[in-house]
């Protein structure tokens, strides 16, 4: 889909998840480099910025937030082209292209403005999904012992992952709206004011992003933290079922040993006695209690 807005000083093309044909119009009517083509095609494309000279034209690529309601966090690429006169936006997804048209200035006099604004509508969702990883990761914190399943095992996995992706692609918005800056100086036609405008605002935009990634870093040490801790206690389980079964099958090996000697066609003492089953129980006790008793006292803590 391609709507068009006109706008006082500029023209905003919108597309969302436009097919190659529709992409083809955009790129001959407003001469665009056709190498800008792959980045709008690439689904997988990650955040850059750059100018090409010999059309006027710059290119902005950032990574969005998919759907926040999902339990796994994935992000898409939105590709913003830029000149003096023309704003071309490119989603390949509904919820982002709602997002850029809800939250970015239509109404913006300059380009340079609405591509910021755009940006900083891009930032909020990631905030909300930072937010719901760590409410989950505090509520994973006060788990301990019989508490730790499987369940929670994959939920920490899972936040694990996300975290990656997230810090990933903030990163590398981040990079991609600094090299932004040094193209709105040399390349767009802006005055005084309105440059200092647009440094006042991407200082604004690059404290926010890179707020968003240290915050990122920290819930992702905190799952990290628990993860390492739900590993120990886990760990400690393992070790004492393991001492259990160790001491048990011990002490549970002594009956067949006496039962088995006394099984054997040899002369034993006692074997010839008519209470010789109840010596086999008595001896076979006692070295159970010797044994549980040896155990007890001279295991190493």
């Amino acid at each position: 889909m391609i709507a068009i807005h006109e706008f006082a000083t500029y023209t905003w093309v919108e597309a969302v998840d436009p097919s190659e044909r529709e992409l083809n119009d955009i790129i001959n009517k407003y001469q665009l480099p056709k190498k800008f083509k792959n980045y709008i095609l690439d689904r997988h494309e990650q955040p850059r910025s750059a100018y090409d000279d010999l059309s006027d034209f710059g290119v902005l690529v950032v990574r969005a937030m998919g759907s926040i309601a999902e339990s796994h966090a994935t992000t898409v690429p939105i590709f913003l082209g830029f000149s003096d006169k023309v704003l071309i936006s490119v989603c390949h997804d509904t919820d982002q292209a709602t997002l850029v048209k809800k939250q970015s200035a239509l109404g913006s006099s300059q380009i340079s403005n609405h591509i910021l604004a755009i940006l900083m509508a891009i930032l909020t969702p990631y905030f909300d999904k930072l937010d719901d990883i760590s409410q989950r990761a505090e509520k994973l914190e006060g788990v301990h012992g019989r508490g730790i399943s499987n369940q929670n095992l994959d939920n920490l996995a899972m936040m694990k992952t996300n975290l990656v992706y997230l810090r990933s692609a903030t990163a590398g918005n981040l990079i991609a709206i600094q090299e932004l800056q040094g193209t709105f100086h040399e390349k767009l036609k802006l005055t005084a004011a309105l440059s200092k405008s647009a440094d006042q605002q991407i200082s604004d935009l690059l404290i926010e992003y890179k707020q968003c990634q240290t915050m990122f870093d920290v819930v992702g040490d905190v799952v990290s933290e628990t993860e390492s801790a739900f590993g120990n206690i886990l760990n400690n389980k393992l070790n004492q079922t393991m001492q259990f079964l160790t001491v048990w099958s011990l002490i549970l090996a002594i009956p067949p040993i006496v039962s088995g000697f006394y099984g054997m066609n040899v002369k034993l003492p006692f074997a010839e006695n008519d209470a010789a089953w109840f010596y086999t129980l008595v001896i076979t006790l006692l070295l159970v209690v010797w044994m549980f008793l040896h155990i007890r006292f001279n295991r190493r803590h």
